[in-house]
């Protein structure tokens, strides 16, 4: 493949209006024809940004190439300038790429759309902490993504900003698990298995007791022992209902998350936080005639498949190499590497849109996963009633013949 066509395979893979977005948000203004401006387009642009985020060119490298190509005669100073205000309008572009496909239904388990949450944090070059966070949520039927926030580092992992939607149920990790993040997901109409964070949840029981897990969970001292209780929590005075459910973690396992704990928390580490490595324990607002004690166990192991996303995206990705200093220069960087994982999802999918006409082949490209679809399935069948056929005694002519 040609590099023209790379890039209209690119730009077919973007979403609809991205162009127009451009002008709506007055990235890139018309200009009169005596000011010879050099970007007339948010193409050129792009062009030029997403191959400096992908070889991981410098700025003078990245303008040296594009002028050679014939796309774009920029300095560094004046790409350096367009990095520092093309963050929003690549936040607009990030938003509208993980929205919720009607064409593509999802699959359910036991009535729910299940959605994985997870967060991460990169650095720039010699910074000693935080520099910005990203939060995943992904949809486990089909790996997509259907949420993508990029936050500064004062930004924390919260699923306050989420938009969930009914029938849904977001599985996240303690570092979500608060009752403002639960309160709004179950304002939408969504339901959430979090593990049990005791530092940001104070639970209550029966009657507005206050709940003590530990002396609770506790009374689970056999390997693989579970149980749940009634709970609730509260968020600004409204109170929210749930269960929290626990199983005791065989020797090792529980030995290995106490050596995990050590390792993050160092001094600060206590003997309450080293006893409770003991119990996996979560909390859910799921009532138990939708789920059991062990689905909810089970459902929240499944956590692992977003944590798996994020390592790919650092590590293949490079999403952790931070080349820049200044917040608006990293927030398009981020944003653009956002955008080329979520072009790449779509590129080894059923979703890819083939130039030049994007719509038409777009819908060929559907028809023919529907029906390699329905042709595994016809073969799958065909194998199930040949295996179900009862065989018939070998005839006499069989045995001769096989002699």
């Amino acid at each position: 493949m040609d590099a023209p066509l790379s890039w209209e395979m690119v730009k077919a893979q973007l979403p609809h209006g991205w162009h127009e977005l451009a002008d709506e948000l007055g990235v890139v203004r018309p200009q009169p024809p005596g000011r010879n401006a050099k970007i007339t387009d948010i193409e050129q642009l792009l062009r030029l940004e997403f191959h400096r985020a992908v070889a991981g060119a410098s700025l003078k490298q990245s303008t040296a190439e594009a002028a050679a190509a014939g796309l774009v005669d920029l300095s560094a100073v004046s790409l350096h300038h367009w990095e520092c205000k093309l963050g929003p309008y690549l936040g607009r572009l990030l938003a509208a790429m993980v929205q919720p496909d009607p064409a593509w239904a999802s699959a359910h388990w036991h009535g729910f759309e299940v959605v994985v949450a997870d967060g991460t944090t990169v650095q720039h070059p010699g910074a000693k902490g935080t520099t910005a966070r990203v939060v995943y949520g992904m949809r486990l039927a089909d790996l997509s993504f259907v949420h993508v926030e990029l936050m500064d580092e004062h930004g924390g992992e919260t699923l306050r900003s989420v938009e969930a939607h009914r029938g849904q149920l977001w599985i996240v990790d303690r570092n979500f698990t608060n009752p403002p993040g639960i309160a709004s997901i179950k304002a939408q109409g969504a339901e959430v298995i979090g593990r049990y964070n005791r530092g940001t949840m104070r639970l209550f029981g029966g009657r507005g007791k206050s709940f003590d897990v530990l002396a609770h969970v506790r009374r689970l001292r056999k390997p693989g022992a579970m149980r749940e209780w009634k709970v609730c929590t509260y968020n600004d005075g409204q109170r929210i209902r749930g269960r929290l459910c626990a199983v005791r973690l065989p020797d090792d396992k529980a030995e290995e998350a106490r050596v995990r704990m050590r390792r993050e928390y160092g001094k600060k580490v206590t003997s309450e936080m080293l006893e409770s490595a003991a119990w996996l324990i979560v909390f859910t607002t799921v009532s138990r005639r939708k789920l059991r004690t062990d689905q909810v166990l089970d459902a929240y192991r499944l956590r692992w498949q977003i944590e798996l996303e994020i390592k790919r995206d650092k590590s293949i990705g490079d999403l952790d190499m931070l080349p820049n200093f200044l917040p608006e220069t990293i927030q398009t960087y981020l944003y653009l590497k956002l955008i080329l994982q979520q072009i790449e999802r779509k590129l080894v999918s059923g979703k890819v849109v083939v130039p030049p006409s994007a719509h038409r082949v777009g819908i060929a490209v559907d028809r023919q996963v529907e029906a390699a679809q329905a042709d595994g399935a016809r073969s799958h069948r065909s194998l199930a009633r040949a295996q179900a056929r009862p065989r018939r005694p070998p005839s006499r002519t069989d045995a001769r013949a096989a002699a």
